[in-house]
């Protein structure tokens, strides 16, 4: 296994590794861009996203694999590919970009089913047009990653995004002058990564959140607000959430982990799992949660919940995952339908 490893790690070397990527590895980052509709001046809310999640890249984009390479790959463990993977979004964005098409957002949703959607610029009666051709691409990708939970929605982008106007664009520039006030006070007191920033014009509040290891919440509260007066922005009332930095370091190391438990079991059929949430509250372990569509009393749904265990008992008892949750102890609770419960723990 070690020198299909190998051969897999040289060939993406070779052909898909890059110094954008190589960047990302080494700094340990990986930045998501959403788009969000926009709202009213008055309920304003800017936030500036801080580094949250590690980027690992040792698969970049299965479907572009030789033959020989993508055998090897089907040998290593389900959630271990994906995790060691970029995300199936990034890959199906950039194919799609290669083959001309201007993608404008894509995404998992989930209400009566799952469906995962591909906002392209252009016209309804273009993006109809190429419809059957996109789909087929990203049906296509998503199957790459054993994903056939999915249904494919491609639609058009045409509209949806409303310009902003200029008194918008006048109101941004401000909020973001705001927030580099803030971002430069966080600085000269040792923050390198950036806390999110919230802003709400109406109530002329602004708020952000430090560990509970900061002895000096107070003072930078202080500066934070001389800066904005002698800035002429006037008295804002400036609110700091204070949180647990243990638990915070603890949560950052598994969010990359949760998050591929949740892409990996949502997307993958035999699964039937229809969320995937956790909770770092608990002091003495982190608890994760997997709801499936199965009830204890349907046929399969020993098998189910057999596999979904499987799966993540190799996971997160892998050299690799280990190396990241390092002694934390946690607990997965798989509930079915009907709220029966079936419990890993690392004791």
């Amino acid at each position: 296994m070690k020198n299909d490893l190998k051969e897999v790690k040289e060939y993406y070397n070779e052909m898909h590794f890059n110094d954008e990527i190589a960047n990302r590895i080494k700094e340990g980052v990986h930045l998501g861009i959403h788009r969000k509709k926009r709202s009213s001046i008055g309920k304003k809310i800017i936030y500036v996203i801080g580094a949250a999640a590690a980027a690992f890249g040792l698969f970049i984009g299965l479907a572009f694999l030789s033959p020989a390479v993508a055998n090897v790959a089907a040998k290593v463990p389900f959630l271990k590919m994906i995790f060691e993977s970029k995300p199936i979004s990034e890959v199906i964005t950039e194919a799609l970009n290669k083959k001309g098409y201007k993608v404008d957002g894509v995404g998992a949703q989930y209400s009566h089913k799952k469906v995962f959607s591909v906002g392209l610029k252009g016209s309804a009666e273009y993006v109809k047009k190429v419809s059957p051709e996109v789909k087929k691409i990203v049906k296509d990708l998503l199957l790459t990653r054993d994903f056939d939970a999915y249904d494919v929605k491609v639609y058009s982008t045409e509209g949806r995004i409303v310009e902003p106007t200029p008194e918008e664009k006048r109101a941004d520039e401000e909020f973001i002058k705001i927030t580099e006030i803030v971002i430069g006070v966080l600085k000269s007191y040792g923050y390198k990564d950036i806390p999110p920033i919230g802003i709400d014009a109406d109530h002329k509040t602004l708020d952000f959140s430090l560990p509970n290891t900061e002895s000096k919440i107070d003072e930078i509260k202080q500066q934070v607000q001389s800066q904005l007066k002698a800035n002429n922005y006037g008295t804002i009332t400036v609110k700091v959430d204070v949180y647990n930095a243990k638990k915070r370091e603890r949560e950052n190391r598994w969010l990359p982990i949760i998050s591929t438990i949740g892409e990996g079991t949502f997307g993958a059929k035999k699964y039937k799992v229809n969320g995937v949430g956790y909770t770092n509250r608990y002091a003495e372990y982190m608890e994760i949660t997997i709801s499936t569509t199965v009830s204890s009393s349907d046929s399969d749904y020993e098998e189910v919940v057999s596999d979904i265990k499987d799966t993540i008992q190799e996971f997160l008892t892998s050299k690799e995952t280990k190396a990241i949750i390092k002694d934390d102890a946690y607990k997965v609770i798989i509930t079915s339908k009907d709220k029966k419960e079936t419990v890993i723990s690392s004791n």
